[in-house]
């Protein structure tokens, strides 16, 4: 199992078709949550149509949605590929004048035999239905009119925007967003409020994309990015979203161009969610690889030095800069022979970031 996500989570204690191949253990997930999360609705009820709120229903969505993805986690850790019996309930806490919600999410995890699995697919989500509501017609009308003015470049990133891209996983407006992102780096506005609020919702928007998408993204527009601000702001997205991908990073560190490489080694010591000993082979091949793709790209020359029959070995930049001294960095583009700056991440560095982050993992997996 890749991803907690791709767990199969089902309210019965069978699977139609597909047979369990070891009952694990029970797993369960508590989400607690005050009742100001519901204050539209307590404070007056101002969205009530036909006896319900839909800012409340909304909320409540929201926790359920939150505690199956916490169980998904859970069973991720023990092995699992599927929970059984998922069961939610919810309880109400009160003490000293003060009440909380309590959601909690009981389950069996399982693991269910992989050929049973490849016999008996599970349901394609995608497919087309016999009815359609006139809630998903709208929400695609929606999606249409935003898609076409992103690509027309007049599309408004208000906050109902904003929501409407992340909560329906609208994919195809990143390019759009990218060039809104660019722009606010390239004037200098991108520790301002207004750009911080939008890294802010980028963030938030990339998160709720399904994962294959939000690692496509993030790693194709950092191979192919021109802008290297931009490139290193994606970077850190990945950072912030734990979203380490082996393979995608050999890639970056396979570039021919050193700057994406550079990124790529900076990738490197990032986190991933969970980590198994296939990571550990992965880590030890990243350690091995930059160990040998990193070498000098100055050029070492001798020269005599005056008024004395000695010699020093000196180097020339790739900037053709000659330096005396092989150890400083260079005078003109202060890049050291290595073609890094002082601010940047070296490979050494990485590589005893990743020696002490494979001696961790070897600690807990078995």
């Amino acid at each position: 199992m890749a991803n907690p996500k791709d767990i199969l989570v089902i309210t019965t204690s069978s699977t139609d078709g597909i047979k369990i191949k070891k009952y694990l253990k029970p797993v369960s997930a508590h989400i607690v949550a005050g009742t100001n999360l519901f204050s539209d609705f307590l404070g007056g009820l101002t969205d009530v149509f036909g006896g319900r709120s839909q800012s409340y229903q909304k909320q409540l969505t929201s926790l359920y949605n939150e505690a199956i993805e916490r169980i998904k986690i859970a069973a991720y850790e023990l092995g699992a590929n599927c929970i059984v019996g998922l069961s939610i309930d919810m309880d109400e806490i009160s003490g000293k004048g003060k009440s909380m919600f309590m959601l909690t999410a009981i389950g069996t995890a399982v693991i269910l035999e992989k050929e049973t699995i490849e016999k008996n697919p599970l349901p394609n989500l995608a497919e087309k239905f016999e009815n359609v509501g006139v809630d998903r017609i709208n929400i695609l009308r929606n999606k249409k009119n935003i898609i076409q003015k992103a690509n027309s470049e007049d599309l408004v990133l208000n906050d109902d925007v904003w929501s409407f891209i992340t909560a329906n996983q609208v994919d195809e407006v990143f390019p759009y967003l990218l060039k809104k992102y660019s722009k606010a780096i390239a004037i200098d506005e991108i520790n301002s409020g207004s750009s911080a609020n939008f890294n802010k919702q980028l963030i938030s928007y990339i998160d709720c994309l399904p994962d294959n998408i939000k690692l496509d993204l993030l790693y194709n527009g950092i191979q192919t990015e021109k802008n290297e601000q931009l490139s290193l702001k994606l970077a850190e997205i990945l950072d912030e979203l734990n979203l380490f991908d082996f393979n995608r990073v050999m890639q970056l560190l396979k570039s021919d161009n050193f700057q994406t490489q550079k990124i790529g080694l900076r990738i490197s010591k990032f986190d991933k969610p969970f980590y198994n000993k296939e990571d550990i082979i992965d880590l030890k091949a990243i350690k091995e690889f930059v160990q040998k793709a990193f070498g000098e790209r100055g050029i070492r020359t001798i020269k005599k030095q005056l008024l004395s029959s000695k010699e020093k070995e000196v180097w020339t930049c790739e900037c053709t800069k000659a330096n005396n001294d092989i150890g400083s960095n260079c005078d003109n583009c202060f890049k050291d022979i290595y073609g890094f700056k002082a601010t940047d991440v070296k490979p050494v560095d990485i590589c005893n970031l990743i020696e002490q982050k494979i001696e961790l993992i070897a600690e807990y997996v078995k």
